[in-house]
Protein backbone atom coordinates (compact mmCIF):
# COMPACT_ATOMS: atom_id res chain seq x y z
CA UNK A 1 0.00 0.00 0.00
CA UNK A 2 1.32 3.43 -1.02
CA UNK A 3 0.87 6.28 1.46
CA UNK A 4 0.22 8.60 -1.47
CA UNK A 5 -2.97 6.65 -2.09
CA UNK A 6 -4.08 7.43 1.46
CA UNK A 7 -3.26 11.13 0.92
CA UNK A 8 -5.47 11.09 -2.17
CA UNK A 9 -8.22 9.30 -0.25
CA UNK A 10 -8.10 11.98 2.49
CA UNK A 11 -8.19 14.81 -0.05
CA UNK A 12 -11.26 13.33 -1.78
CA UNK A 13 -13.10 13.13 1.54
CA UNK A 14 -12.19 16.75 2.34
CA UNK A 15 -13.26 18.17 -1.03
CA UNK A 16 -16.11 15.70 -1.72
CA UNK A 17 -14.89 15.48 -5.29
CA UNK A 18 -12.51 13.34 -7.36
CA UNK A 19 -11.90 16.13 -9.88
CA UNK A 20 -11.14 18.79 -7.23
CA UNK A 21 -8.81 16.39 -5.42
CA UNK A 22 -7.00 15.68 -8.70
CA UNK A 23 -6.61 19.40 -9.34
CA UNK A 24 -5.23 20.17 -5.88
CA UNK A 25 -2.85 17.21 -5.93
CA UNK A 26 -1.68 17.99 -9.49
CA UNK A 27 -2.82 14.58 -10.70
CA UNK A 28 -5.08 13.50 -13.53
CA UNK A 29 -8.58 12.36 -12.62
CA UNK A 30 -7.96 8.83 -13.99
CA UNK A 31 -4.88 8.59 -11.73
CA UNK A 32 -6.96 9.59 -8.69
CA UNK A 33 -9.66 7.07 -9.59
CA UNK A 34 -7.08 4.30 -10.05
CA UNK A 35 -5.49 5.05 -6.66
CA UNK A 36 -8.86 4.58 -4.96
CA UNK A 37 -9.47 1.38 -6.90
CA UNK A 38 -6.03 0.15 -5.81
CA UNK A 39 -6.89 0.94 -2.16
CA UNK A 40 -10.21 -0.91 -2.43
CA UNK A 41 -8.47 -3.88 -4.03
CA UNK A 42 -5.85 -3.87 -1.27
CA UNK A 43 -8.48 -3.94 1.50
CA UNK A 44 -10.91 -6.01 -0.60
CA UNK A 45 -13.82 -3.73 0.34
CA UNK A 46 -15.56 -0.68 -1.11
CA UNK A 47 -14.45 2.57 0.53
CA UNK A 48 -16.25 5.30 -1.42
CA UNK A 49 -19.74 5.51 -2.92
CA UNK A 50 -19.56 7.81 -5.92
CA UNK A 51 -22.42 9.28 -7.96
CA UNK A 52 -22.52 12.11 -10.50
CA UNK A 53 -23.50 14.55 -7.76
CA UNK A 54 -21.99 13.23 -4.57
CA UNK A 55 -19.07 11.43 -2.95
CA UNK A 56 -19.70 9.66 0.35
CA UNK A 57 -17.71 7.23 2.46
CA UNK A 58 -18.89 3.71 3.18
CA UNK A 59 -18.68 2.49 6.79
CA UNK A 60 -15.33 0.90 5.90
CA UNK A 61 -14.19 4.20 4.39
CA UNK A 62 -15.11 6.06 7.57
CA UNK A 63 -13.06 3.58 9.59
CA UNK A 64 -10.08 3.91 7.26
CA UNK A 65 -10.17 7.73 7.27
CA UNK A 66 -9.05 8.11 10.89
CA UNK A 67 -6.19 5.65 10.47
CA UNK A 68 -5.19 7.28 7.17
CA UNK A 69 -4.96 10.71 8.81
CA UNK A 70 -2.83 9.30 11.64
CA UNK A 71 -0.47 7.59 9.19
CA UNK A 72 -0.10 10.66 6.97
CA UNK A 73 0.45 12.86 10.03
CA UNK A 74 3.08 10.43 11.36
CA UNK A 75 4.80 10.43 7.97
CA UNK A 76 5.05 14.22 8.05
CA UNK A 77 6.31 14.19 11.64
CA UNK A 78 9.00 11.72 10.62
CA UNK A 79 9.98 13.80 7.58
CA UNK A 80 10.10 17.00 9.65
CA UNK A 81 12.38 15.30 12.20
CA UNK A 82 14.83 14.22 9.49
CA UNK A 83 14.68 17.69 7.89
CA UNK A 84 15.43 19.25 11.28
CA UNK A 85 18.44 16.95 11.64
CA UNK A 86 19.65 18.38 8.32
CA UNK A 87 19.34 21.91 9.71
CA UNK A 88 15.89 23.26 8.68
CA UNK A 89 17.00 23.47 5.07
CA UNK A 90 14.13 21.53 3.50
CA UNK A 91 10.61 20.38 4.34
CA UNK A 92 7.27 22.11 4.83
CA UNK A 93 5.14 23.80 7.46
CA UNK A 94 1.34 23.74 7.44
CA UNK A 95 -0.22 26.76 9.16
CA UNK A 96 -3.92 27.34 9.85
CA UNK A 97 -5.37 30.68 10.91
CA UNK A 98 -8.72 32.35 11.37
CA UNK A 99 -9.36 35.37 9.16
CA UNK A 100 -7.96 38.23 11.28
CA UNK A 101 -4.55 36.73 12.17
CA UNK A 102 -4.45 34.91 8.82
CA UNK A 103 -4.80 38.10 6.79
CA UNK A 104 -3.34 40.84 8.98
CA UNK A 105 -0.63 39.24 11.16
CA UNK A 106 0.63 35.81 10.12
CA UNK A 107 1.83 36.77 6.59
CA UNK A 108 4.41 39.10 8.18
CA UNK A 109 5.66 36.28 10.40
CA UNK A 110 5.79 33.89 7.45
CA UNK A 111 7.79 36.40 5.44
CA UNK A 112 10.36 36.64 8.24
CA UNK A 113 10.34 32.84 8.52
CA UNK A 114 10.93 32.50 4.78
CA UNK A 115 13.89 34.87 4.88
CA UNK A 116 15.54 32.73 7.55
CA UNK A 117 14.58 29.32 6.11
CA UNK A 118 14.40 29.65 2.33
CA UNK A 119 14.22 25.94 1.60
CA UNK A 120 11.07 25.29 3.63
CA UNK A 121 7.73 25.33 1.83
CA UNK A 122 4.91 27.22 3.60
CA UNK A 123 1.20 26.52 3.24
CA UNK A 124 -1.28 28.83 4.98
CA UNK A 125 -4.94 27.85 5.26
CA UNK A 126 -7.42 30.55 6.32
CA UNK A 127 -10.81 29.57 7.71
CA UNK A 128 -12.97 30.29 10.75
CA UNK A 129 -11.76 29.40 14.24
CA UNK A 130 -13.99 26.32 14.49
CA UNK A 131 -12.52 24.82 11.31
CA UNK A 132 -8.91 25.60 12.30
CA UNK A 133 -9.46 23.90 15.67
CA UNK A 134 -10.89 20.86 13.85
CA UNK A 135 -7.89 20.78 11.49
CA UNK A 136 -5.50 20.84 14.44
CA UNK A 137 -7.40 18.02 16.18
CA UNK A 138 -7.12 15.92 13.00
CA UNK A 139 -3.39 16.61 12.62
CA UNK A 140 -3.90 18.42 9.30
CA UNK A 141 -1.83 21.47 10.33
CA UNK A 142 1.34 21.98 12.38
CA UNK A 143 0.31 25.15 14.17
CA UNK A 144 -2.88 27.22 14.33
CA UNK A 145 -4.00 30.74 15.22
CA UNK A 146 -7.60 31.29 16.31
CA UNK A 147 -9.83 33.94 17.84
CA UNK A 148 -11.60 31.75 20.37
CA UNK A 149 -10.65 29.34 23.15
CA UNK A 150 -12.67 26.20 23.79
CA UNK A 151 -12.49 23.39 26.32
CA UNK A 152 -10.49 20.75 24.49
CA UNK A 153 -8.43 17.98 26.06
CA UNK A 154 -6.43 17.45 22.85
CA UNK A 155 -5.13 20.99 22.33
CA UNK A 156 -2.99 23.62 24.01
CA UNK A 157 -4.13 27.26 23.77
CA UNK A 158 -1.46 29.95 24.25
CA UNK A 159 -2.22 33.67 24.23
CA UNK A 160 -1.07 35.31 20.99
CA UNK A 161 -2.34 38.93 21.05
CA UNK A 162 -5.36 40.97 22.13
CA UNK A 163 -7.84 42.59 19.78
CA UNK A 164 -10.73 45.07 19.96
CA UNK A 165 -14.10 44.53 18.26
CA UNK A 166 -15.79 47.72 17.05
CA UNK A 167 -19.02 48.54 15.23
CA UNK A 168 -18.63 50.15 11.81
CA UNK A 169 -21.24 51.78 9.59
CA UNK A 170 -21.67 53.51 6.22
CA UNK A 171 -20.93 57.24 6.10
CA UNK A 172 -24.65 58.09 6.11
CA UNK A 173 -25.28 56.52 9.51
CA UNK A 174 -25.32 58.59 12.71
CA UNK A 175 -22.17 58.67 14.84
CA UNK A 176 -23.93 56.95 17.74
CA UNK A 177 -27.16 55.09 18.46
CA UNK A 178 -28.75 53.78 21.63
CA UNK A 179 -28.88 50.09 22.43
CA UNK A 180 -32.69 50.12 22.52
CA UNK A 181 -32.81 51.54 18.98
CA UNK A 182 -30.36 49.05 17.48
CA UNK A 183 -33.12 47.00 15.83
CA UNK A 184 -33.98 49.98 13.63
CA UNK A 185 -30.68 49.66 11.77
CA UNK A 186 -29.61 46.87 9.39
CA UNK A 187 -26.70 44.79 10.63
CA UNK A 188 -24.30 42.34 8.98
CA UNK A 189 -23.09 39.42 11.10
CA UNK A 190 -20.35 36.80 10.82
CA UNK A 191 -21.05 33.09 10.42
CA UNK A 192 -21.35 30.72 13.41
CA UNK A 193 -17.92 29.32 14.28
CA UNK A 194 -16.14 32.63 13.73
CA UNK A 195 -14.21 33.93 16.73
CA UNK A 196 -15.56 37.43 16.02
CA UNK A 197 -19.10 36.05 16.04
CA UNK A 198 -18.49 34.20 19.31
CA UNK A 199 -17.25 37.40 20.95
CA UNK A 200 -20.26 39.37 19.69
CA UNK A 201 -22.72 36.65 20.73
CA UNK A 202 -21.26 36.61 24.25
CA UNK A 203 -21.74 40.38 24.53
CA UNK A 204 -25.35 40.10 23.33
CA UNK A 205 -26.02 37.32 25.83
CA UNK A 206 -24.76 39.50 28.70
CA UNK A 207 -27.15 42.24 27.56
CA UNK A 208 -30.06 39.79 27.11
CA UNK A 209 -30.28 40.58 23.39
CA UNK A 210 -31.48 37.88 20.98
CA UNK A 211 -30.11 38.05 17.42
CA UNK A 212 -33.34 36.92 15.76
CA UNK A 213 -35.72 38.96 17.90
CA UNK A 214 -33.74 42.11 18.68
CA UNK A 215 -31.54 42.68 15.62
CA UNK A 216 -32.32 43.48 12.00
CA UNK A 217 -29.91 41.03 10.34
CA UNK A 218 -29.65 41.67 6.59
CA UNK A 219 -26.69 39.41 5.77
CA UNK A 220 -24.43 36.72 7.23
CA UNK A 221 -20.98 36.85 5.62
CA UNK A 222 -17.91 34.64 6.07
CA UNK A 223 -15.25 37.03 4.79
CA UNK A 224 -13.88 40.13 6.53
CA UNK A 225 -13.13 41.92 3.26
CA UNK A 226 -16.67 41.25 2.02
CA UNK A 227 -18.08 42.72 5.24
CA UNK A 228 -16.01 45.88 4.84
CA UNK A 229 -17.17 46.33 1.26
CA UNK A 230 -20.81 45.66 2.18
CA UNK A 231 -20.67 48.33 4.88
CA UNK A 232 -18.89 50.76 2.59
CA UNK A 233 -21.64 50.49 -0.01
CA UNK A 234 -24.44 50.94 2.50
CA UNK A 235 -25.78 47.44 3.20
CA UNK A 236 -25.69 48.03 6.95
CA UNK A 237 -23.53 48.27 10.04
CA UNK A 238 -21.29 45.44 11.25
CA UNK A 239 -19.03 44.40 14.11
CA UNK A 240 -15.44 43.74 13.12
CA UNK A 241 -11.83 43.69 14.31
CA UNK A 242 -10.46 47.21 14.71
CA UNK A 243 -7.22 46.01 13.15
CA UNK A 244 -9.04 45.04 9.96
CA UNK A 245 -10.61 48.45 9.27
CA UNK A 246 -8.08 51.05 10.42
CA UNK A 247 -7.13 51.91 6.83
CA UNK A 248 -10.74 52.22 5.61
CA UNK A 249 -11.69 54.44 8.57
CA UNK A 250 -8.63 56.64 8.00
CA UNK A 251 -9.60 57.11 4.34
CA UNK A 252 -13.20 57.93 5.27
CA UNK A 253 -14.79 55.01 3.43
CA UNK A 254 -16.61 53.90 6.58
CA UNK A 255 -17.06 55.22 10.11
CA UNK A 256 -16.95 53.93 13.66
CA UNK A 257 -20.41 53.71 15.21
CA UNK A 258 -20.81 54.04 18.96
CA UNK A 259 -23.63 51.96 20.43
CA UNK A 260 -24.46 53.46 23.82
CA UNK A 261 -24.66 50.76 26.46
CA UNK A 262 -22.76 48.19 24.43
CA UNK A 263 -19.30 48.97 25.74
CA UNK A 264 -15.93 48.04 24.27
CA UNK A 265 -15.41 44.42 23.25
CA UNK A 266 -12.00 42.87 23.85
CA UNK A 267 -10.89 39.42 22.80
CA UNK A 268 -7.73 37.34 22.69
CA UNK A 269 -6.22 35.39 19.83
CA UNK A 270 -4.54 32.08 20.63
CA UNK A 271 -1.83 29.85 19.22
CA UNK A 272 -3.00 26.24 19.21
CA UNK A 273 -0.93 23.05 19.17
CA UNK A 274 -1.57 19.37 19.88
CA UNK A 275 -0.95 18.15 23.45
CA UNK A 276 0.02 14.67 22.31
CA UNK A 277 2.43 15.76 19.59
CA UNK A 278 5.86 17.31 19.86
CA UNK A 279 6.00 20.61 18.02
CA UNK A 280 7.76 20.12 14.69
CA UNK A 281 11.10 21.92 14.28
CA UNK A 282 9.54 24.05 11.52
CA UNK A 283 6.62 25.08 13.74
CA UNK A 284 9.01 25.74 16.62
CA UNK A 285 11.06 28.05 14.39
CA UNK A 286 7.89 29.99 13.56
CA UNK A 287 6.96 30.10 17.24
CA UNK A 288 10.40 31.56 18.03
CA UNK A 289 9.71 34.43 15.64
CA UNK A 290 6.32 35.12 17.20
CA UNK A 291 7.72 34.91 20.73
CA UNK A 292 10.37 37.48 19.81
CA UNK A 293 7.59 39.83 18.68
CA UNK A 294 5.83 39.40 22.00
CA UNK A 295 9.00 40.09 23.96
CA UNK A 296 9.57 43.26 21.92
CA UNK A 297 6.01 44.42 22.68
CA UNK A 298 6.72 44.22 26.40
CA UNK A 299 9.94 46.23 26.21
Amino acid sequence: MDLRHLETFIKITELKSFSKAAEELFLTQPTVSKQIIDLENYFKIKLIDRTKRNVTLTRAGELLLNYAKDLVSLKKEMTDAIDAFKGLKTGSILVGASSIPGVYIIPQALNEFRQKHEGINIKLTISDSKEIIRSMEQGEIDIGFVGTKVENNKLNFKRFFDDTIIVIAPKGFPNSISLKDIKGYPIIIREPGSGTRNCFDSALKRLHIDIKENLNVVAELTDTEAIKEAVRYGLGMAYISKMAVENEIKKGYIKTLKVDGFGELKRTFFIITRKDKTLSPHAKALMDIIDSWRRNEKT
